[in-house]
């Protein structure tokens, strides 16, 4: 199995706040009939770290884990919030695109729609990167009206609905979204 969304780099953003815990998740996760892990920390106005830094982390990581035997390979991400695309350059871009592959992790705003998404998910195709939205079940805007999707799916995005919002645990109306979303035809990747 190949998680690709995984908050497992040590004290950089919500993810563990040791190095130690991280080996745990790592361990757990191989236990679990985990392979790779792709690591994708919050690219965010709150969390604004730079891709660099990520690649760093990995190499730290994948170092310890060599060292303590635990055989997860490790493969540098991001998951980048659309307000923060702006920000990045084709270099910072280039960074955080997951594993060695040309799709980036595009972080769907809790509240309000992204009235620009069409034209971002174009303008980065244009720049030779494919699309997959993190969790857009949990958007109150993909809640309210989940049929929104069909257009973004239909220019090319790929979506990543939380294995926890079908059960409940981000709320009723995150689950409703996701349940639509996969009754429609629309999930790509379970998290």
């Amino acid at each position: 199995m190949i998680d690709l969304h995984c908050h497992i780099l040590p004290d950089i953003d919500d993810g563990p706040g040791s190095p130690r815990d991280a080996v745990a998740m790592a361990a757990a996760a191989v236990a679990a009939g985990t392979g790779t892990v792709v690591c994708t920390p919050h690219v965010h106005p709150r969390y604004p770290t730079p891709p660099a830094a990520i690649h760093e982390g990995v190499r730290d990581l994948q170092a310890r884990l060599d060292a303590q035997e635990v055989p997860l390979r490790l493969m540098p991400g991001a998951e980048v919030a659309l307000d923060r695309l702006p920000h990045l350059g084709d270099a910072d871009l280039g960074l955080a695109r997951l594993g060695d592959g040309d799709w980036l992790l595009l972080e769907m705003p809790f509240r309000g729609w992204p009235l620009r998404l069409a034209e971002t998910l174009r303008d980065l195709e244009i720049r030779g990167y494919g699309v997959i939205l993190a969790h857009p079940e949990r958007a109150e805007a993909v809640q309210r009206a989940p049929d929104r999707m069909r257009d973004i799916v239909g220019r090319g995005a790929l979506l990543q609905v939380t294995a926890g919002s079908f059960t409940g645990e981000h709320g009723q109306p995150a689950r409703r979204a996701a349940e639509t979303l996969l009754r429609s035809g629309w999930v790509h990747f379970l998290a």
